[in-house]
């Protein structure tokens, strides 16, 4: 491919002319640029209610996701909870111009191990400056419909639909346990976006004007099962079919709300007649450090009661595999009897998929990432 100079920074490469002007069409990343705005702040002190908060998101660009930063003050006494910070949500929404969900309302902890296990290349939020557990939680957390590099983002460039961002923080006690005075939480929200680009660059080359990810929608959705009682047989059948599965996070908790690790040997994965794997609880997790261990992720530090399915490819690795198409005919299952051992039972299994929509060609750089 051609390339066109840029003074004191060497060349960036060019298509082909269309004739309408300059000599070559600049690909929309090198005539693009990351924007971020702050457009809403909500302050709430959590109280034995949740309370919930909607802001449509400001037009402009190509929404990459909203970044939710939270901070708290004035809490004092008793301890956090098991699931904190994130579960200062009790639950997220990335709504479409029409109100149907985008990223399905789910738990802040539910985000937290989607944002960790489908987006790992961001590391672990749990590492990051800005995260304190304690009776003053602080953290941030992208609510990011993109997967990378402009896949899946969203055309938000029409000022009369407006997509938008909905949240109920969680109960105090449901955060802090015994605490003598609640927390004041202030949530800032942040739109981050890939800016429209100029029609053409300093040189007088055109620009392209759409991302190429706009031809990958993405949807993050889940399902809750029961977990059957101590020794009983459980299975789990997906119908969020339909789309390409680049992950399944499997979240099991006893009937108080507690993560555990209740699959016992083997847990079986079948698509149709086909059979996915026999695993071994201890072989999902050396998958799992097989695979986001290659990816600065670490996961020796293993969360308690998840396992994970990833069903995408890590080029700059060569770690993982295609994403695994479904249709809404897709029998997909997991097997797996409830550990002889496990208390606090009928518990639950929640499934949280995240999916990829081919809306158009998509480019093979994009393919299965």
């Amino acid at each position: 491919m051609p390339t066109a100079a840029v003074a004191g920074q060497g060349s960036y490469p060019v298509a082909p002319s269309d004739g309408s002007g300059g000599g070559a069409t600049v690909p929309f990343f090198y005539g693009s640029n990351l924007y971020v705005e702050k457009f809403a702040t909500d302050t709430f002190q959590l109280t034995a209610t949740g309370q919930e908060f909607t802001h449509n998101i400001n037009p402009g660009g190509f929404l990459r996701g909203v970044r939710l930063q939270v901070r708290s003050t004035g809490g004092t006494g008793g301890t956090a909870s098991a699931d904190q910070p994130w579960n200062v949500f009790n639950s997220i929404t990335l709504e479409n111009i029409d109100g149907a969900p985008i990223m399905y309302p789910m738990s802040g902890y539910a985000y937290y191990l989607g944002a960790f296990y489908t987006r790992p290349w961001d590391g672990d939020p749990a590492n990051r400056s800005d995260t304190t557990v304690g009776v003053n939680p602080s953290f941030s957390i992208f609510v990011r419909p993109e997967i990378r590099h402009s896949a899946g983002v969203l055309a938000n460039t029409d000022a009369r639909a407006l997509y938008r961002i909905r949240y109920t923080l969680n109960t105090a006690t449901a955060v802090i346990t015994a605490g003598t005075t609640a927390p004041t939480v202030t949530v800032t929200n942040y739109l981050e976006t890939w800016a429209q680009p100029d029609q053409a660059d300093l040189h007088g080359n055109m620009i392209e004007a759409l991302p190429p990810g706009l031809n990958l929608a993405t949807l993050r959705r889940h399902q809750i099962f029961t977990l059957n009682g101590a020794g009983a047989d459980n299975q789990f059948q997906l119908t969020n079919v339909g789309n390409e599965l680049r992950a399944a996070i499997l979240i099991v908790r006893d009937s108080a709300g507690a993560r555990q690790d209740f699959f016992s040997d083997p847990i079986r994965w079948r698509l149709d007649n086909r059979s996915l794997g026999v695993f071994a609880p201890d072989e999902v997790f050396n998958q799992m450090n097989d695979f986001y261990d290659a990816l600065g992720q670490g996961t020796s530090a293993r969360h308690t009661g998840v396992y994970v399915w990833p069903r995408f490819y890590q080029p700059g690795h060569m770690k993982g595999q295609s994403w695994l198409g479904t249709t809404n005919a897709t029998y997909l299952i997991w097997e797996t009897a409830t550990t002889a051992s496990a208390t606090n039972v009928p518990g639950t299994v929640e499934v949280v998929t995240d999916e990829v929509v081919p809306v158009g060609a998509v480019p093979m750089e994009m393919e299965s990432i």
